[in-house]
């Protein structure tokens, strides 16, 4: 069923608004309602009014924006007066919203500014509710846009019945590699249809049935709680509905999954033994045959895809630092030197980190058990990872 969560909103109505915008309480029991949304955004409208240094332009469409340092402003009106309606907002990097919050505040942050009932962001590849709250005539709900481990918007919205119809409001946090890039704060005053407004609250509810995803763990600052590279995390994904194991990998698999592959050589061993490379756009695969080209095990996997996912939801793109946080890690200082980031950097488990500005390389292992070791080493060039490989040894 779906979950309704009435909660009840504390506004510190003693603050004027323009101390309420810079100085926003964040509450994360506190769901978002219209009236938080209108007194922000009406501060903003006071603080331009009071400005120095303020732009106003006219749009052919009607209204203006409004260029208050950093921050710009869409209002109603072609001036900018008393009675004007501040219909959105975009906050510059030196201006809070309204919940205290900035570009450059993390992912973490940003959950943790509001309600939250799905911690583990439990949802789809694409996208996991946070929370519904409220009845009718003000429903409050949360949810996140992704694509895998990659959540690129966080979104709050509050539906308000009105005469005629329920209306819309907003706060939106765009991402970049776990940071907000950007915020938009919104009055939608456009009447909605009853039935159409339901459609929208349905359809986040039912991200509320969804558990077929979710987002590991990361910590910058507890990084020795976090589990090492292990076994578990041996799951590539090579797409939103495709997921193989590393150490099952055979090439019936993969071409089911891949298709024929683009390239295709067999080379022979020192032992006698054969390896077979198989290759597709973004990916090669060695695979280890006996003399009679029996399939023994496999050997290696590369992975360049940006589509493809790898340990914990790793792929090609990802920053540095998000994916050293997501597995257990010493303090991480900015050196030219090899940091070890657990073990000793020899014996598996270990994980190690060589790092300079421009380049940085990341190993790590971990045994099975039967004499056999698993070894995961990453490339990244400008805090960016170009290439990982997994190798069974």
């Amino acid at each position: 069923m779906k979950k309704l969560f009435c909660l009840l909103l504390a506004l510190v109505m003693l603050l004027s608004s323009a101390a309420l915008a810079e100085n926003a309480p964040v509450d994360e029991n506190a769901a978002m309602t219209r009236e938080e949304i209108e007194i922000y955004l009406n501060a903003l409208g006071q603080a331009a009014l009071a400005g120095e240094f303020v732009e106003v332009v006219a749009l052919e469409q009607g209204g203006a924006q409004v260029y208050l340092d950093e921050t710009v402003l869409l209002i109603s009106d072609e001036t900018l007066t008393e009675s004007t309606a501040v219909l959105s907002a975009y906050p510059g990097e030196d201006r809070a919203d309204l919940r205290g919050l900035f570009i450059g505040s993390s992912l973490e942050e940003v959950l943790g500014a509001y309600p939250n009932d799905n911690p583990a962001l439990n949802g789809s590849y694409y996208d996991a509710a946070l929370f519904i709250a409220g009845e009718k005539p003000e429903v409050s709900a949360g949810y996140v846009l992704r694509n895998g481990q990659q959540v690129y918007l966080i979104a709050y919205e509050v539906f308000s019945w009105q005469t005629g119809g329920v209306t819309v409001s907003s706060v939106s946090y765009r991402l970049e590699n776990g940071y907000v890039s950007s915020i938009e704060i919104a009055m939608d005053d456009e009447i909605l249809e009853e039935a159409e407004a339901l459609e929208k609250i349905k359809e986040i509810a039912e991200m509320q049935e969804i558990s077929e995803y979710f987002a590991y763990p990361s910590s910058a600052d507890s990084g020795e709680a976090l589990a090492p590279f292990e076994r578990e995390d041996l799951t590539l994904r090579l797409s939103a509905s495709d997921t193989l194991d590393f150490l099952d990998l055979t090439a019936e698999d993969l071409t089911a999954v891949l298709g024929p592959a683009l390239v295709e050589e067999w080379t022979d061993d020192s032992d006698g033994s054969f390896l077979r490379l198989l290759q597709w756009e973004g990916i090669s695969v060695q695979l280890r045959y006996d003399a009679q080209r029996q399939f023994t095990a496999v050997a290696s996997v590369t992975i360049n895809d940006v589509n493809v996912d790898g340990p914990r939801g790793v792929r090609p793109g990802d920053s540095l630092d998000s994916v050293l946080f997501r597995f257990r890690h010493a303090e991480i200082f900015n050196s030219d030197d090899t940091i070890l980031l657990y073990g000793d950097g020899q014996t598996a488990p270990f994980g190690v980190l060589v790092y300079n500005p421009e380049n940085a390389e990341v190993t790590y292992a971990f045994s099975l058990g039967d004499g056999r070791t698993v070894a995961w080493h990453l490339t990244f060039v400008i805090g960016e990872l170009q290439s990982m490989t997994l190798m069974l040894l």
